[in-house]
């Protein structure tokens, strides 16, 4: 694209001296003084190689080429203006595409309300969910925001916390506590059959909270796999004990299905942040999908 010879505020300042009829209006208008009015339109002036106004002590009057230039130059004006406000509703107003990525399990068992309730309130925006467990890059695979909880990288990221929580508890079978017992403290669990998630840093290392401290105990894998929800089909079958979301085993422990174990020493509440790139400009529909998480949080994370 050529260069364009004009300055975009000097070509401002020469339409409004042609509405207000003088550069003293148009100066008081502007709120700027009127040599500077008057130097910038001669400038303007030069830059293009035309005449504009004809001066005199009187008035002004537009030359040819000035009413044709002021007429291009309002329209093309009125355009920009036109970008400026679509740019500010776009801000205000929480439309397109919003990538979301977070885990399988946390997005099928604790976000999907959320997300549903955004899409309820947000019909302009186009949301697309994307769940894995793996560390999604989010620049390389154009992501808003995730939902990530443990350990953060520094990735020079906004990193913002919520007020949803993960919480780990421990559920066996009635047929299996019957079987087995049902033990009291985390030590006895060297005499049970244990269903592991394969996809945590140290499967085998499981926390709990005794006397006050974070403490862990080294467990014997019957099974492994890296979904809660198998290890709950697992362990409804009476296959031993897992450690696994109570939003996960909430349904089977309400249907009799599973009992929750060891609740006196169920570890602290792990925490989940969103991640997203940059604070800077934040759009509207990010924003929308940070607040609506703040305000689901507390019920939603029981």
């Amino acid at each position: 694209m050529d260069n364009l010879k004009a300055d975009l505020q000097a070509v401002r300042l020469f339409v409004q001296v042609v509405d207000s009829k003088t550069f003293r209006a148009a100066a008081a208008a502007l709120g700027v003084p009127k040599s500077t009015v008057s130097l910038r339109v001669a400038q303007l002036e030069d830059q293009l190689g035309e005449r504009l106004l004809e001066r005199t002590t009187r008035r002004l009057r537009l030359t040819d080429a000035g009413a044709a230039y002021y007429r291009s130059a309002v329209a093309a004006l009125e355009e920009l203006r036109d970008a400026e406000r679509m740019l500010t509703e776009r801000k205000s107003r929480p439309a397109g595409r919003l990538r979301v990525t977070t885990t399988i399990e946390g997005g099928q068992f604790m976000f999907a309300p959320v997300f549903a309730e955004y899409l309820r309130r947000y019909p302009d925006v186009e949301l697309d969910v994307l769940l894995a467990d793996r560390r999604v890059d989010l620049i390389e695979e154009g992501v808003d925001l995730a939902i990530r909880g443990g350990e953060l990288p520094d990735s020079g990221f906004v990193a913002y916390r919520l007020k949803f929580h993960g919480s780990l508890r421990f559920y066996a079978s009635p047929g299996y506590l019957q079987a087995r017992g049902t033990p009291r403290h985390p030590r006895e669990l060297e005499r049970h059959d244990c269903l592991v998630m394969s996809g945590q840093r140290e499967p085998l290392a499981w926390k709990f909270n005794i006397a006050g401290r974070t403490s862990v105990v080294r467990v014997r894998p019957r099974a492994l796999a890296n979904s809660f929800v198998v290890l709950g089909e697992f362990a409804r079958a009476g296959h031993g004990i897992a450690m696994m979301p109570s939003t996960v085993a909430s349904s089977s422990v309400e249907a009799g299905a599973l009992r929750e174990v060891l609740a006196a020493f169920a570890p602290a509440k792990g925490v989940l942040h969103a991640v997203y790139p940059s604070a800077r400009h934040l759009s509207a529909k990010v924003r929308a999908l940070l607040d609506l998480l703040e305000e689901l949080g507390p019920s939603a994370g029981q």
